[in-house]
């Protein structure tokens, strides 16, 4: 799903929600030989994950459906007969062949293609006869020879020249399947729709439209038409753009970790509401109209603040930048919650996983397996992540970083091993002047003081370990950030300690010298232990 489409969505359910309405979501599959399951289930999939859920849809069982147009077909069909029976319409037999030499002959001579309305001259029996005994057709709408204006909320009063732009136009095609202008006005009337919130680029279609319901009689919506959404370069999102494979499709922002709440707010932060976010501020405000928007904001101040009177006409920027913000800031709110939630769960019966809880953990089982954060799904699993997580403040914009090789924090959800460790620091110890017993006892010295009450200054503890034993400091950060990851690049020691609960940092200090022990077949631990 595009971005500019889950936009679409997201402003459809605020107006929907604001006016106590019915958010529908309809399945337009009329060209078939476009359409894969693939993109049906990746539109739903999105909405689920951002949770905007439609109130009638696919998945519901409302009054209004079918929801798929494709099951509509006896219907689009019977709309448009009835517009040829009223001498509104008529049937087409010019072949592929000959309206390609048209357009050719056109484009020749400067013009635009255009259908010159041949059949239109046909006398109606004839028409009717041919169309009755099988004969290849489409059915096209006949086009007054007048200007349209549609009535936008967004950008006011747009006049069409509709004669001269293409001619009489198609609403039924040979294989009995609707164009999208006669699939999308039979459905939305019958439907019941009032509002009809599209992209702009569905703005030079809308007198076609308008045609159609004057032609059939019936109640036309109000129509809001949503400006483009434009590449931070300034050209169109498209796939051919270097930004579109980071933000322009909303399973790669699920696959690299990206908050549904924020990025609902970025992309309220585009084209609607009294705001200047769009171009570069984190926070802004239009105080004559009092609302305000901030990376804060969640759907709740979203339903409050929209309104289709204040979106922009002007094509709109996104900002890649912008949405780290959100997400950054959205991450920290929801770790706080987290472990608001879990210092006092509910009984096991009502308990609930908090929601940044649930989607870590789903994106690190899709993503890192055997994390051990994925085993166990209980309220003390649960509060031992979010405490990780809340210890991650401020440094996390995605979940990608959690796990990247950039970050340097997969052993928080990777357990070493332990054989790996014990070989890697006797290795260093073999290109260094340093002991081996020095070495297991720089471990055992601070697997004692992990042992004692939390201390805010671990630094200066690990220093006087390193004075008392006379061992390089440079050195021993390398074996103990060893012993604690399995690598000797990574964040500081002391902030691996802070990260790594000291049940779980003396786990892994513990194991990596009894390796050392079995490996060089000495009882180090002895002394220690008892």
């Amino acid at each position: 799903m595009h971005i500019g489409g889950l936009r679409t969505a997201l402003m459809n359910k605020l107006f929907a929600v604001q006016n106590s309405g019915v958010f529908v979501l309809r399945i337009e599959d009329t060209d078939q030989s476009r359409c894969v399951k693939e993109a049906f289930d990746d539109i739903l999939n999105s909405l689920q994950w951002a949770g905007i859920s439609a109130d009638e849809g696919p998945l519901s069982n409302g009054k209004r459906g079918p929801y798929i147009q494709s099951e509509r077909r006896a219907m689009y069909i019977a709309v448009a007969r009835s517009l040829v029976g009223s001498g509104l319409a008529y049937p087409c037999f010019c072949s592929h062949d000959r309206l390609e030499l048209l357009r050719n002959e056109q484009r020749r001579r400067g013009e635009t293609p255009r259908y010159d309305n041949r059949c239109r001259s046909l006398p109606h029996a004839t028409a009717l006869n041919r169309m009755n005994s099988g004969e290849p057709h489409t059915i096209r709408f006949k086009v007054p020879n007048k200007r349209t204006t549609v009535s936008d909320v967004v950008f006011g009063e747009v006049t069409f020249e509709t004669q001269d732009t293409e001619g009489d136009f198609i609403i039924l095609k040979s294989d009995g399947m609707p164009v999208y202008h006669l699939a999308n006005v039979v459905d939305d009337h019958f439907m019941e729709i009032t509002h009809v919130i599209r992209g702009v680029e569905w703005l030079s279609s809308t007198p076609k439209h308008l045609l159609l319901y004057q032609a059939l009689q019936w109640p036309i919506p109000k129509f809001a038409h949503l400006p483009l959404l434009l590449s931070s370069s300034g050209g169109k999102l498209s796939k051919r753009d270097p930004e579109f494979a980071q933000v322009g499709q909303v399973r790669n922002l699920i696959a690299t970790g990206f908050l549904p709440s924020a990025v609902l707010t970025w992309l309220s932060s585009v084209g609607f509401g009294a705001n200047s976010a769009s171009q570069g501020t984190a926070a802004s405000s239009d105080k004559q109209a009092g609302h305000h928007w901030s990376p804060t904001l969640q759907f709740s101040d979203l339903v409050s603040q929209f309104s289709l009177t204040r979106i922009r006409r002007q094509n709109v920027t996104i900002s890649p930048d912008l949405l780290r913000i959100c997400n950054r800031v959205h991450f920290d709110l929801m770790a706080e919650q987290a472990m608001t939630e879990l210092s006092n769960p509910k009984n096991s019966e009502d308990y609930k996983t908090p929601e940044l809880v649930s989607r870590v953990r789903d994106y690190l089982e899709s993503n890192l397996p055997g994390s051990h954060f994925t085993c166990r799904h209980d309220v003390d699993a649960d509060r031992t992540l979010a405490e990780k997580l809340l210890v991650l403040k401020g440094r996390i914009t995605c979940f990608s970083d959690l796990i990247s090789a950039e970050s340097g924090l997969r052993f928080l959800w990777l357990k070493p091993e332990p054989g790996v460790c014990a070989s890697k620091i006797l290795t260093l110890i073999e290109s260094s002047s340093i002991r081996l017993d020095d070495v297991v006892l720089l471990l055992n010295e601070c697997v004692g003081t992990l042992s004692l009450p939390p201390s805010d200054d671990l630094t200066k503890h690990v220093k006087s370990i390193c004075h008392r034993l006379r061992i390089s400091q440079h050195i021993a950060m390398r074996i103990l950030r060893l012993g604690l990851t399995e690598h000797e690049v990574g964040p500081p020691v002391v902030e691996i300690f802070r990260l790594l609960s000291p049940h779980e940092a003396i786990g892994r200090l513990r194991a990596t010298i009894d390796e050392i022990d079995r490996i060089t077949k000495t009882p180090l631990c002895d002394e220690f232990d008892s």
